[in-house]
C-alpha cells in the first residue's frame, strides 16, 4: 500500500500554553541543497544562540537527507528532536552538539545517535510535538484530531473488498492487537501540567475513534474523515460551516430529516434556505446568488432517487467559489466516491451500510480540503457531537465487511427490481438501474457510480393498497432506515419523511421504500408476491402475520406434566406458558380426570398393601408376647 501524500496538521502542539508560544521557536530555511531548521531563542529582543538541525518537510525529508524513510519518519524524527528539547533544556548542550559537527559527516547519524541516547533506542512516537512558529493563534485554533494521513489523492493499490479488511487501525500499540481495542476512557493522563499528549479527553479525540475516522477516511481518499453520534450530527456539522447571511441550495426531494434542518433550525440563524431540482443544472445556475455559499444534494436521491450530475454540480459551484456537499448514505466508498468527483464535503449515516446491522448509530463527515478539515474537528469538539468509543468499535467491525454486504444486496436488488417491473399491480419503479430510470440518468449516474445499491421505491397507484401491501408482508420488516442485513420496508410519507409538510412534499403519497438485505432472492421475492396478491385481495392473508420467531406450532421441549400438590406449584412457576400450549381447555378437563382417577386407584391400592403389612406385624407381635410369658 503506498504511503498517503501528506500529514493533515496534527491536533495539539506540547508546550503550547495560553495561546502563547514556548521559550523556542522552530523556522525552516534552506542552505544550498539542505533543508535546515533554526532553533531560535529569544530573550526580551536579544538573540541568545542559534542551532542548525537538519529538518525538512514531511514531503521532501528522504530526498534532502538520503534517507529511506518516508513522510512518516520525518515526522517521527523531528519528534525526537522536540523530546530532546524537552528533556534537556540546555541550549550549551546543544550547542555543543552543533559544534561538534563535521560537515563530511551525516546530519542524520548525529542526530539520530543524540535522540538515542536521550530517550532509547525505541522513540515513542505518540507523544509528538509540533511546530508553533507558522501558527498565530489561540488555543482554540488548533485543530482537535491527532496526526494522521492526508488520504486526498490516494491511490490503493488494493482492491475494494481488500481495502475494507486490511486496515491496522492501531499500529503503534505495542501490543500489536489484530483488531483495534476499545478505549474506553474519558480522560487521558497528560505529560505535564503545561503540556498535551495527543489525547487528553474524549469528546475531542480517542483512539478507536481515530481508528475509524482514518479507515473512513481512506476509503473515501479524503484529508480526514470526522465520526459523528448520528447521522443528523453530521449533517448539522455541515450546516454549522454556514454564518448569518449566508445562503445554501438542497434539491428538492431530500431526506426528511435535512429538510427539517435545513427549514425548522437553520432558517432560525439567518441562513437562506432554497430548494431546487439538482437534476437540472441551468436551473441550478439561476439559483445561485451572491449569498450561495453551499450546495447540498443526494444522488440517488432518497426516496425517488433522481440521479444528478455531480462533476456538473461542482463545476458549477466551484465557478463561483460555493462548496458543494453530498449525502451519500444510498452510496457507500464501495460504489461511489463523491470527493474524487470534485465535492467537498461528504456526508454519511454510518448507521446503514457502514454497520449493516442495525445496531448502532452514527454520522461520518469527509472532506476533501485540510482547511475544511480543521473547522470540522473544531465543531465536534466544541459541540460535543463526536460518536462514543464502542459505537466506534462496532463500526470498525462492520466495515469489515461492507464490500461482501454491498455486493450481495445489490445482487438481490437486481432481482427484486425484475420482479417488480412484471407485476401488473406496480405502477412504477424508481432504482438507479436498467428499467428504473431514463436512459441519460442512468448513463450519469454509471459515470460516477460502480454499482446501483439496494434501495428500490415504488408506487401502486393506490394508498390504500400500499399500506396492504407493507403490511402484508412477513420477511421484510416495517421501519425506517436502509442498508441492514435484513430486507426492510416503509410508506416514506408516514415514516422517514413524514416532518416534510404535505404541500411542500415532491414524493406521491402511495409510494413505498424497499431496502433489500442478504437474504435468499428467492425468500424476497416470494414474500413480496404473496404480499401483493394479499394487498389486491387475491389471497388470504397469514393469520400468524410473519416469521416472528415464536414456533408456536411446535412442540415444546422438553415435556413437562402437569402434577398436583407442591410439584404442580413448582413446575407453574417455572414454566406456566408451556403448561398452556400443551393442551386445549377440555384436553385439560379430561387428562385432569384421568388424572385423578389413576391416583385414586394408586392411593386404594397403598391403603391395602399397608393395613396387611400392619395386620402381619400385629401377629408376630402376640406370637412374641406368648413365648415370653411361657
Amino acid at each position: 500500500m503506498q504511503q498517503a501524500a501528506e500529514a493533515v496538521t496534527p491536533r495539539r502542539a506540547l508546550g503550547f500554553a495560553g495561546g502563547k508560544e514556548p521559550q523556542g521557536s522552530w523556522r525552516a530555511c534552506t542552505q544550498g541543497s539542505r533543508c535546515l531548521l533554526t532553533f531560535c531563542v529569544a530573550v526580551g529582543n536579544s538573540l541568545h544562540c542559534q542551532v542548525e538541525w537538519s529538518r525538512c518537510l514531511a514531503a521532501n525529508l528522504s530526498d534532502m537527507l538520503n534517507l529511506e524513510s518516508d513522510a512518516m519518519d520525518a515526522r517521527r524524527l523531528e519528534n525526537a528532536v522536540w523530546r530532546l528539547y524537552q528533556k534537556e533544556r540546555s541550549m550549551s548542550d546543544l550547542a555543543s552538539l552543533a559544534e561538534d559537527q563535521d560537515d563530511e559527516q551525516d546530519v542524520e547519524t548525529l542526530m539520530r545517535k543524540k535522540a538515542q541516547s536521550t530517550i532509547g533506542d525505541k522513540l515513542n512516537f505518540t507523544d509528538v510535538r509540533f511546530d508553533l512558529s507558522e501558527r498565530q493563534g489561540d488555543y482554540d485554533d488548533l485543530p482537535t484530531f491527532p496526526l494522521r494521513p492526508n488520504f486526498a489523492g490516494f491511490k490503493n493499490e488494493l482492491q475494494p473488498a481488500s481495502q475494507c479488511v486490511v486496515f491496522d487501525g492501531c499500529p503503534e500499540d505495542p501490543y500489536h492487537p489484530s483488531n483495534t481495542p476499545i478505549y474506553q476512557t474519558a480522560t487521558f493522563v497528560q505529560p505535564s501540567s503545561s503540556e498535551f499528549g495527543p489525547y487528553d479527553y474524549s469528546r475531542s479525540g480517542n483512539p478507536t475513534r481515530t481508528a475509524l475516522e482514518k479507515h473512513v477516511a481512506m476509503l473515501e481518499q479524503a484529508a480526514a474523515a470526522f465520526a459523528f453520534a448520528s447521522g443528523m450530527a453530521a449533517l448539522h456539522t455541515v450546516t454549522r460551516l454556514l454564518k448569518y447571511g449566508d445562503q445554501v441550495i438542497a434539491n428538492e426531494d431530500i431526506y426528511g430529516g435535512m429538510h427539517r434542518l435545513l427549514t425548522q433550525d437553520c432558517t432560525h440563524s439567518g441562513i437562506d434556505v432554497k430548494f431546487v431540482d439538482t437534476t437540472d443544472l441551468n436551473a441550478l445556475s439561476q439559483a445561485i446568488t451572491p449569498k450561495t455559499r453551499l450546495i447540498h444534494l443526494e444522488s440517488p436521491s432518497n426516496p425517488r432517487m433522481r440521479i444528478t450530475d455531480i462533476r456538473g454540480v461542482c463545476a458549477i459551484a466551484h465557478k463561483h467559489g460555493i462548496l458543494v456537499s453530498v449525502d451519500s448514505t444510498m452510496m457507500p466508498p464501495v460504489i461511489c466516491k463523491p470527493l474524487t468527483l470534485g465535492v467537498d464535503i461528504v456526508v454519511h449515516s454510518a448507521t446503514k451500510f457502514f454497520s449493516g446491522h442495525a445496531d448502532c448509530t452514527g454520522g461520518l463527515v469527509c472532506v476533501r480540503h485540510p482547511e475544511l478539515a480543521h473547522r470540522v474537528a473544531f465543531l465536534q469538539n466544541a459541540e460535543g457531537t463526536a460518536l462514543a468509543p464502542f459505537e466506534c468499535f462496532l463500526f470498525l467491525r462492520g466495515i469489515k465487511t461492507m464490500f461482501l454486504r454491498v455486493e450481495r444486496a445489490q445482487q438481490n436488488a437486481r432481482r427484486v427490481v425484475n420482479f417488480l417491473l412484471r407485476n401488473k399491480h406496480i405502477n412504477q419503479v424508481f432504482f438507479p438501474g436498467p428499467g428504473g430510470c431514463d436512459p441519460t440518468s442512468l448513463a450519469i449516474h454509471w459515470s460516477q457510480s460502480k454499482g446501483s445499491g439496494s434501495v428500490i421505491s415504488l408506487t401502486t397507484g393506490s394508498v390504500e393498497f400500499s399500506r396492504r401491501l407493507v403490511d402484508a408482508c412477513k420477511i421484510f420488516k416495517t421501519t425506517v432506515s436502509f442498508g441492514s442485513v435484513n430486507s426492510l420496508l416503509e410508506m416514506p410519507c408516514t415514516m422517514s419523511h413524514a416532518s416534510i409538510p404535505a404541500e411542500k412534499r415532491t414524493l406521491a403519497d402511495d409510494l413505498i421504500r424497499i431496502s433489500i438485505g442478504i437474504e435468499d432472492p428467492q425468500d424476497l421475492i416470494a414474500d413480496l408476491d404473496q404480499a401483493i396478491k394479499v394487498a389486491a385481495g387475491e389471497l388470504c392473508s397469514s393469520p400468524h402475520g410473519g416469521f416472528d420467531s415464536q414456533f408456536q406450532d411446535l412442540p415444546i421441549v422438553p415435556h413437562i406434566l402437569e402434577a398436583k400438590g407442591h410439584q404442580e406449584d413448582e413446575v407453574s412457576t417455572r414454566a406456566p406458558s408451556a403448561l398452556k400450549a400443551m393442551s386445549s381447555p377440555g384436553e385439560s378437563d379430561a387428562g385432569a380426570a384421568e388424572e385423578e382417577n389413576k391416583e385414586l386407584q394408586n392411593t386404594s391400592s397403598f391403603l391395602d398393601v399397608s393395613f396387611s403389612i400392619t395386620c402381619a406385624a400385629f401377629a408376630v407381635c402376640a406370637l412374641m408376647i406368648a413365648q415370653l410369658r411361657k
